[in-house]
Order: structure tokens, then C-alpha cells, then sequence
């Protein structure tokens, strides 16, 4: 048996509880040597997940055995698959919270919201500076998101960086990226040298909008996708609340994959693109569409990804990915 099957899926203490009880195949259940606590929280933790089973009642010693690898992994994966559908039905209510707030039923206008916590700004210099001074403001936490770039070259601002004084002083600077922007030349050499220079950042298929979130006290978050028809300077404290929320979802669901602090020498730097997207679930199409390059040539790079991690599948070698802390 692989060592720790259940990494990634269950606390470092129940996927190491689990392989100590499946080497043992059965184990008395008890607190003493030679036992297996049901109580402390690895135990309890593999009992409300239906990965052990137990037998005999009463008075009689009861011993406990863990269900089969298959099983177990297959339980954790339906149990993943109903939290993700709760999760994207929290995000879908959130943001219909936000999009009532913006624009409500009385038919108000951006520009007539003005003073009331919102302000439209629409001249793209402006809403440049103001990303670039929220970005480099936050005293304690910076959320941020950012999609494919809209033009051909960067911003007039230049490459954004969290401040070396900030970062020393333990602000956190959370950044999500799409796809789009992560696979493109000049976004993933703007996300590694961000990533070294102290961010945190994460990537998923898509983000909606582009975002500076400040400390819960001021965000800018763009109208539409690309920032074309301006964005929403926000104070409102309702508004600031529902789009932490929706942040902090996203930061965290399971189709979110969080970017490595460095490229690593077993990957070519194509390698280790294709891994980042292949980890936030983009099929062989749509990661050669994102790279410009054959999907014949996508497919070589996984295959060579799945043998340099000694693995036989894509989700294996996410898991794998991130237990050698290639993705957080």
C-alpha cells in the first residue's frame, strides 16, 4: 500500500492513523498500546468519514479495521463532490447578493450610488492608479483577483509587487489568477517574481472580475470581466462583507490550486506550466488552447509530469504535487 493513500483528502493525523490500522488489519479499539483511539480526533475523524468499521457490542471488546483504499478514497471523493456543489451554490448566492446590492431593483445606476458607499470610476488611468495604490496599501490583508489581461502590453503601473516592508511586517497579499493570465508569457513571470517577492497566490479556471480588496475597509472590483466599462470604488461595509465571502470561498474550494514559491528543477518550466493548469482541472484541449502549443505536445508533458512524480493518474499527481510542495 502507498504510503499515507488518503494525503490531501483527511488531517495528516487520520491518513496516518488510517495506514497504521490498514497494515495492522484489525486493532482492538482502546486508548493502551496496541489500540486504536476512537475518540481522539484522527480516530473519530476516519469514524464520521465511514473509513472503519467495527465490530463486536456490549460488554464484549470491540476491534476496529478501515474499509478498503478503494472505498475509502471513493467516499472521500463523493463526500469532496457534495462540498464543492454546496460551494458553488454558496458562490452563486453571494454573488446575487452583490449584483442586488450594485444594482438594485429601483433601476439606480452606478453613478447614482455615489455617496452611498459606492463610487463608478470609468477613466482607465484612474482605475490603474487606483489598483496599483490599493495593491501596495494593505496593513493586514490584501484580496485580490485578476484575470486575462485585456491588450498587449501591461499596465502603465508596471509589474506589482507586495512592498519587502509589508511583507516583514506578516501583511498577507492573496492573489487569485485565471488560467487565461497564469498561462500567458507575461503573466506567469509577473506571478513567479510576485510569489517570491512574498505573495500568496492561487489559480483557478476563471475569475469573474478583476479586484483589490484592502484591509475590509475600501475594494475596487471592475463592472465587467475585462474592466471595459470601469469599476465600483466600494466603502459600503455590505458590499465589502459579501465580497470577502465570495473571496474567501474561492481562495478555498477544491478546484482552486495554490502556486509553488518557485519553479523546480525535475519540471521544465513548460512542464510546470502545464502542471498549474492541469491541477485547476483543464483538460489536454483546453490547456493547449491557454499554451498555444499541439495537444500531442500537452500530452508528451503530462506523461512526463505522471512519470517524474511516479504516478499513474492526473488526480495522483496533483496530490503528489502537492505533498512535494510543488502546489500548496
Amino acid at each position: 500500500m502507498t504510503a499515507k493513500v488518503l494525503a490531501g483528502l483527511v488531517s495528516d493525523g487520520a491518513a496516518d492513523a488510517y495506514d497504521r490500522l490498514h497494515a495492522a488489519g484489525v486493532l482492538p479499539a482502546g486508548t493502551g498500546p496496541g489500540e486504536f483511539d476512537l475518540e481522539g480526533h484522527p480516530g473519530r475523524e476516519l469514524f464520521d468519514a465511514g473509513l472503519v468499521t467495527l465490530a463486536g457490542s456490549g460488554d464484549r471488546q470491540r476491534f476496529v479495521r478501515v474499509v478498503h483504499p478503494a472505498i475509502a478514497l471513493r467516499r472521500l471523493l463523493d463526500r469532496q463532490h457534495r462540498q464543492l456543489a454546496a460551494l458553488q451554490s454558496g458562490l452563486a448566492d453571494s454573488w446575487e447578493r452583490f449584483a442586488t446590492l450594485v444594482a438594485p431593483s429601483t433601476g439606480l445606476t452606478p453613478g447614482e450610488l455615489d455617496g452611498e458607499g459606492v463610487e463608478a470610476v470609468r477613466d482607465p488611468g484612474e482605475m490603474a492608479r487606483l489598483a496599483a495604490g490599493l495593491y501596495r496599501s494593505p496593513r493586514r490583508l490584501l484580496r485580490a483577483t485578476f484575470n486575462a489581461r485585456s491588450g498587449h502590453n501591461p499596465t502603465t503601473e508596471g509589474l506589482l509587487l507586495p512592498p519587502p516592508d509589508a511583507i516583514a511586517a506578516g501583511v498577507e497579499f492573496r492573489m487569485l489568477y485565471d488560467a487565461d493570465h497564469a498561462s500567458d508569457a507575461w503573466g506567469s513571470h509577473g506571478i513567479e517574481q510576485s510569489v517570491l517577492a512574498g505573495e500568496q497566490a492561487r489559480i483557478r479556471r476563471s475569475v469573474p472580475v478583476k479586484m483589490m480588496h484592502v484591509d475590509d475597509s475600501v475594494a475596487l472590483v471592475t463592472i465587467d470581466r475585462t474592466g471595459a466599462d470601469g469599476a465600483l470604488h466600494i466603502r459600503s461595509p455590505a458590499l465589502l462583507a459579501v465580497l470577502a465571502e465570495w473571496f474567501d470561498a474561492l481562495w478555498a474550494a477544491p478546484d482552486t490550486s495554490a502556486i509553488g514559491e518557485a519553479a523546480h528543477a525535475e519540471l521544465t518550466p513548460a512542464q510546470h506550466k502545464v502542471l498549474r493548469l492541469l491541477a485547476a482541472g483543464l483538460t489536454d484541449e483546453s490547456i493547449a488552447r491557454q499554451t498555444g502549443t499541439a495537444v500531442r505536445t500537452v500530452r508528451r508533458h503530462v506523461g512526463a509530469i505522471l512519470e517524474i512524480l511516479g504516478v499513474d493518474s492526473r488526480f495522483a499527481a496533483g496530490v503528489a504535487a502537492v505533498r512535494r510542495g510543488w502546489l500548496e
